[in-house]
This record gives structure tokens, sequence and C-alpha cells, in this order.
């Protein structure tokens, strides 16, 4: 019988740790490290919509030192939208604001 053939062979290599874990420190990978800054939901208007994301305009001008990294507009991406609603160019929003090392960005969007 060929019993033994079956395994010992390539299988231990599967656990071996080869191929895997190099994924971390490369940059650019997961999501980057967001620090809430608003305490209640402000309100804006969508500045320029790019289908899956965009820029708004804050209707109060926000306070703090990132706010005029990127011309006063904050980036929203659309999986921080709250439901599947159309956006458009000018739709009015509220969201929270939060800080990661790129500057502002919109989180908790909903449209009304």
């Amino acid at each position: 019988g060929d019993m033994k053939g079956g395994w010992g062979g390539g299988e231990m290599e599967a656990f071996g740790g080869g191929g895997k874990g190099g994924g971390f420190g490369k940059g650019g990978g997961g999501p980057k490290p967001r620090t809430r800054i608003s305490e209640v939901a402000i309100t804006g208007e969508i500045a320029e919509w790019k289908g899956t994301y965009g820029w708004l305009r804050p209707h109060a001008e926000i306070s703090h030192p990132s706010a005029n990294m990127r011309g006063g507009k904050v980036f929203m991406s659309r999986k921080d939208v709250v439901g599947s609603v159309d956006l458009n160019t000018g739709t009015m929003v509220q969201f929270h604001v939060y800080e990661d090392p790129t500057g502002l960005g919109a989180e908790e969007v909903t449209a009304f």
C-alpha cells in the first residue's frame, strides 16, 4: 500500500509561515488612523462629487489646525455614507468630522 505518500510530504510547509505575514508595514494598505474631532454632527454640502468620493464644503468653518489643508474642503468617501442615497454636487449632508494624516474627512454622512 502507498499510504505514507499522502501525508507528511508537502503538507507541513503550508504551516511553516512561508508566504504569509509579509503584508504589514508597506503603507498604503489599510485604513489610516482616524481621530474624530466633531462632538456633534455638522452640516455642509457636496462641493464636488466623483461617484465614489467627493469634497464637502461645511456650512460653518471648522476650527481645527488641519481645516485649511485642502482649502477648507472636507474629504468624503462613499463608504462613509449612511444608507444608499444618491449624492450629487450640491447635495446637503450632515456628517461628523475626523482627522487623519492627510487632513480632514467626513464620516457617518447622511443626506437630508
